[in-house]
């Protein structure tokens, strides 16, 4: 790929780069999601329900909003990973809390729904990066992606604090420590793609667990 291409590759990304800050980043996002969506829902009394039927009226609002631009825009594109944690969380305590799905199954059923959406973005883009995020189809797939991560990562994080008893506080390490060992496999030569969405998993019950 010559220089130019390059260049016209990184304007049209619409994806942030990978670095230390953005992963601070994202966790403060999820733990904003999470403590937000808790403050509407339980402290101003609205309800599980009604708060995902506004936050997923929210989320087609400000994801097409995102899609519409034609480059990376750190104020919108947060601003969606933030109402993307906030409804994730949510469809996540729907089935438990109002549904009482258990804990296990929805991890299952979000983890199968996942490898669902990255089989088809894989067969139809032959990448999951995203470095090669340029176009609204492969952007589609992301956003997809991210929402189901988001309520996998709650599924797990809840599973987990189940199955341990742990509390919030002791809870954190798990997943700094899981963070950690994914950051120096991919050290060690782990494939990129692969740790990276391990990590971003993973950064929803730590992000959770802080807030």
């Amino acid at each position: 790929m010559t220089e130019q291409k390059v260049r016209l590759s990184q304007a049209l990304r619409k994806v942030h780069e990978i670095t230390v800050w953005c992963w601070i980043i994202k966790i403060l996002c999820t733990t904003v999601g999470e403590t937000f969506a808790d403050w509407i829902s339980i402290t101003l009394g609205l309800g599980l329900i009604p708060t995902a039927l506004i936050f997923s009226a929210v989320l087609v609002i400000v994801t097409i909003w995102q899609m519409a631009l034609a480059r990376y825009v750190p104020l919108v594109y947060w601003l969606t990973v933030v109402v993307l944690s906030i409804t994730g969380t949510l469809y996540t305590d729907i089935l438990t809390d109002h549904l009482g799905v258990p804990l296990a199954l929805s991890t299952a059923a979000f983890a199968i729904l996942l490898a669902i959406v990255f089989g088809v973005w894989f067969a139809r883009e032959r990448t999951l990066s995203i470095h090669s995020i340029t176009m609204p189809v492969r952007e589609l797939f992301y956003w997809t992606a991210v929402l189901v991560t988001f309520a996998l990562g709650t599924a797990v994080g809840d599973w987990t604090l189940e199955l341990t008893g742990w509390g919030p506080g002791t809870s954190v390490l798990l997943p700094v420590a899981l963070i950690a060992l994914i950051a120096v496999g991919w050290r060690l030569g782990a494939n990129a793609v692969l740790s990276f969405w391990l990590a971003y998993i993973l950064t929803r019950p730590l992000g959770a667990n802080l807030g």
